[in-house]
């Protein structure tokens, strides 16, 4: 053993003792600081008081919400009175903490046994970041953002005896909104306490959000009643039984409750009694279970009937899809087809006795993935994979299963697969079609050859066949999977789109849309929200501005609740969701977990009547179904097949053509890879508190999807293809600059097919503020935005501005830079060090214990990874999990907050950086501190003597 290797050994073993002794202590240390008993209440379990029991405003919009996130609150009444009937198991001086919500100061006054205690909840809550998601950490507290942020806080300590005491919270006026309350003691509770079990009052749970606390596949009677009821009124005499089965549903109420309270009782007499001695067989159900029993199925078919009895299932003809379970690990990997005895199907009459037939039984061999139907619902177009083809191509036939024919080839796939071995590179699928009203296809296919930066996994991205279907295109530049297009009512297409521009490995699969040409790529809900995590299926609601969609979670499969979304409302933050299942909680970083089943492939009749694809759980062998489903959350059984699972539910009939919005040929003289324009007309709307005149100029970046090919240059941690350590995920490019004006607009090119976004500079090229999303244009397209992070909601004023009269500038370059360039450390930053840091920023005692040399490490070198790893350079974490999404204000992270730049210009440092160098510094910074502009040659410092050992990056692509 060297010298070297010994002092790593010895070092490496030091570490283990210190980390195992960490292991044996903390948890010593923290258990002094635990309480030694602790009893946990549920806030909606009060036992008397006049509060109302709601869902949290921005349900599940804060990751500490936990479902079911509901909250007692005020009801209308002065004073506000809220009494917990509590067993003391021990004599103690009790800490009482409250987890609440509140948007302003409105604190309560707490009694034991009508004796005041102390005062709480006083704070106005808000909403912290969900994650450790951001470097440097603030050292102020994060502002208030409105009333969904909820947290725990120390209401007061109380003397308390052993026994039974009426815990009671107070206001003379609006309280704020309790989640739940803790009681904890510092003496120890006997070890034969077993707690107190609360009975819930389930009536004072919103009808809606019941079956939360119901058991899998109970009927919600407070949910169906209400649904009854509207049907009944808006439909009155095409819905003829309504009235009866209101008088059902009140019958079977009382029939089961009173059987239930029987079950109860036997239960109570049967605990009391000498137990019995167990046998191998069941035992026989008591006549008070076999009378639930049967008023449950009674319910059940009740439900079924006024479900499927609603006017709007007037159609004869129902499409599914029928194939094999559908399942994936995550949902960049739940591509097309498999299986045999797969076909799309028709179910006719619509009812659950209907007879399901195969509309191309020549294709049973083969995997049907997602199709769509025409608009005059005389054809189908769909994915379909031939047996042990692996991958989808997109296929179109009628109605009647004739005429098929094959739209999308393989082209040089098996080279591909060649090359790449047995790994999922190299594959081509096709998936997800959809007609558009000028008779073109959209679809998503993995053709470009991009991966999943974060798993060696492939890319959809959207593509287009033309409505003569000789010819194909791709859309999208996207860094990560695009799925679902489903053209709404207005033109648009609306999509699941992923992304990470300085945001981190998590939470941002989003809902965007884009014209049928592949133009105004635009943001249209979830860009800012941590839950859920994704957004599958987006679909419009007929008759309505409102659309239908499933939320779900990062990882697992693209299923998860149904919610009904009214982006009118907002786009920023969890109030435009209503979620009709909300027994299914939003996800977020891992697979979703519910004990009610899942929800896929939504399809709205209405804004409360929907057909969905439906798993539920609670039901022996259950398999995926086509259920009816409500906007209360009834639903029932409409189709389901023994073997196999049914998805994709569409009616089949003619359809309402949606407007045809014109491509961007027909508004210029758009020619390939012409620059595309943008206008911004103030860019200090949405800039909080940046005063007029300090914007300078917009700088252009680019970010940039990972290649199957550069997957090859090496990984590190979640990079497939290595980076940065712990920053930025994507390689970033400089595009340039362009002037703002004094009234804040500008107007300029931008290069098109590119994943484009823009950065606020002040005059010394520091970034004020960063869109840390993405847009794509096509050439010759036309963009303008009102400012920067502006409300969208907001109208501009009609008003000329200063950049329509001077023109459209060409973006220049940087001082000290000839054109397009991609940020690199190496090149940016290390030669800046060298000349001016490394003099005393290295050797053995390097100043402030800070080496800036540039020593090669494994895959970076020492100067970056100490700026990194001691926070030096104000950048946001893009580690696993860090979701960096919430809207921050101007100067939160970037340049404005390195702490590098900061010292570099003041003493005792006083470096004298050039302009240019000042430029490289601040622009790597502001791109989020990435290491690698490349992803060609050899990466690993093992490789330092191979002449393509970390070239310099070219400018192209």
């Amino acid at each position: 053993m060297t010298i070297e290797s010994y002092r790593t050994w010895r070092c490496r073993r030091v570490a283990l003792i210190v980390f195992a002794l960490c292991g044996v202590l903390l948890p010593v240390m923290r258990a002094e600081a635990r309480p030694a008993g602790t009893i946990h209440i549920d806030a909606w379990y009060y036992d008397r008081g006049n509060a109302r029991v709601f869902p949290n405003p921005d349900i599940y919009a804060d990751y500490r919400d936990k479902h079911p996130d509901l909250v007692v609150g005020g009801g209308g009444q002065t004073p506000w009175t809220i009494e917990y009937d509590v067993d003391f198991p021990v004599d103690a001086k009790w800490t009482l903490r409250v987890c609440y919500g509140s948007p302003g100061e409105r604190p309560l006054e707490i009694w034991i046994d009508n004796r005041r205690v102390g005062e709480g909840c006083g704070r106005v809550t808000g909403n912290p970041p969900p994650y450790p998601d951001r470097h440097p950490r603030r050292e102020t507290p994060r502002d208030a953002r409105g009333f969904h942020g909820l947290e725990w806080e120390e209401g007061c300590t109380m003397q308390v005896t052993k026994g039974k005491h009426t815990l009671k919270l107070t206001r003379k006026g609006p309280p704020p909104r309790l989640r739940a309350l803790r009681l904890e003691s510092p003496v120890a509770f006997p070890k034969d306490w077993r707690g107190q079990r609360r009975e819930l009052d389930i009536s004072r749970i919103p009808p809606t959000h019941r079956r939360i606390f119901l058991p899998a596949g109970s009927v919600n009677t407070g949910a169906l009643r209400l649904a009854i009821e509207d049907v009944t009124t808006t439909y009155g005499k095409r819905y003829p039984k309504g009235p009866e089965y209101l008088k059902r549903l009140a019958a079977l109420e009382i029939e089961h409750a009173t059987a239930k309270a029987a079950v109860k009782a036997e239960a109570a007499k049967k605990a009391a009694a000498p137990k019995e001695e167990k046998t191998d067989s069941p035992p026989a159900p008591t006549p008070a279970e076999a009378a639930l029993q049967k008023a449950a199925k009674a319910l059940a078919a009740l439900q079924s009937e006024a479900l499927l009895s609603h006017p709007l299932l007037d159609f004869d003809k129902l499409l599914f899809v029928r194939r094999g379970s559908w399942g994936s690990s995550h949902i960049y990997n739940c591509y097309g087809g498999g299986g045999t005895d797969t076909n799309i199907c028709i179910l006719s009459p619509v009812a659950p006795d209907g007879k399901a037939t195969d509309v191309a039984p020549q294709l049973t061999e083969g995997g049907f993935a997602q199709f769509d139907l025409s608009f005059d619902a005389k054809k189908l177009v769909f994915a379909y994979s031939k047996k042990g083809k692996g991958s989808c191509r997109i296929y179109e036939m009628g109605i009647d299963g004739t005429g098929v024919r094959q739209l999308t080839f393989d082209a040089d796939e098996a080279k591909q697969i060649e090359r790449y071995g047995h790994s999922t590179y190299g594959r081509y699928f096709d998936m997800d079609p959809c007609y558009l009203p000028d008779g073109n296809i959209m679809f998503v296919s993995t053709r470009p050859g991009r991966a999943v930066s974060c798993h060696p996994s492939i890319v959809t991205s959207l593509h287009l066949i033309t409505a003569d279907r000789k010819g194909m295109r791709c859309l999208s530049g996207g860094q990560f999977n695009e799925l679902d297009p489903n053209v709404l009512d207005d033109g648009r297409v609306a999509y699941m789109r992923w992304e990470y521009v300085d945001k981190g490995f998590g939470n941002v699969q989003a809902l965007w849309s884009v014209r049928p040409d592949g133009s105004y790529s635009d943001h249209l809900y979830k860009n800012n929200l941590v839950r859920p995590a994704a957004m599958t299926g987006a679909r419009s609601i007929p008759g309505s501005e409102k659309f239908v969609v499933i939320s779900g979670a990062h990882g697992g499969p693209p299923h998860g609740g149904v919610v009904v979304l009214d982006t009118r409302r907002d786009r920023r933050n969890a109030d435009a969701m209503t979620n009709i299942t909300p027994e299914i909680p939003y996800g977020g970083m891992g697979q979703l977990g519910s004990g009610h089943g899942f929800f896929r492939h939504p399809y709205a009749l209405s804004e409360k009547l929907f057909l969905v694809a439906h798993h539920p759980l609670g039901k022996k062998d259950a398999r995926w179904g086509i259920y009816v489903l409500d906007a209360w959350g009834n639903r029932t059984l409409l189709h389901e097949h023994p073997t196999m699972d049914c998805y994709h539910p569409m009616v089949l009939r003619p359809r309402r053509m949606p407007v045809r919005i014109p491509p961007v040929a027909m508004q210029g003289d758009a020619v390939p890879d012409a620059p595309a324009t943008m206008l911004m007309q103030d860019v200090y709307r949405g800039l909080t508190g940046i005063e007029r005149g300090r914007v300078k100029y917009i700088r252009v970046m680019e970010v940039m999807p990972t290649t199957w090919e550069q997957t090859r240059s090496g990984g590190t941690g979640q990079q497939v293809a290595a980076v940065s350590l712990c920053a930025d995920v994507g390689r970033k490019k400089v595009h340039g600059i362009a002037t703002v004006h004094e009234d804040g607009s500008a107007a300029f090119t931008v290069p098109p097919n590119a994943n484009i976004f823009f950065q606020a500079l002040d005059e010394n090229f520091m970034e004020i503020q960063r869109m840390r999303t993405f847009i794509n244009l096509m050439p010759g397209e036309k963009r303008s935005c009102i400012g920067c992070h502006e409300i969208r909601s907001t109208a501009p004023p009609v008003i000329p501005v200063m950049a329509m009269r001077t023109g459209v500038q060409p973006l220049s370059p940087q001082p000290g830079e000839t054109g397009p360039r991609f940020v690199h450390y190496e090149s940016d930053v290390q030669p800046v060090l060298d000349r001016h840091c490394a003099g005393c920023h290295s050797g053995e005692n390097p100043k402030g214990d800070l080496d800036l040399s540039n020593t090669l490490t494994g895959l970076w070198r020492v100067s970056y990874e100490n700026l990194i790893r001691k926070d030096l350079v104000g950048h946001l974490d893009g580690g696993f999990g860090s979701s960096n999404v919430p809207l921050e204000k101007p100067m939160t992270f970037g340049s404005h907050q390195s702490k590098m730049i900061k010292q570099m210009r003041n003493p005792p440092c006083n470096v004298k950086l050039t302009r240019e160098e000042f430029i490289r510094i601040v622009t790597w910074v502001d791109a989020n501190c990435p290491f690698y502009g490349t992803h060609k040659g050899c990466k690993s410092a093992g490789g330092k003597d191979r002449p393509d050992f970390r070239p310099v990056p070219l400018a192209d692509k």
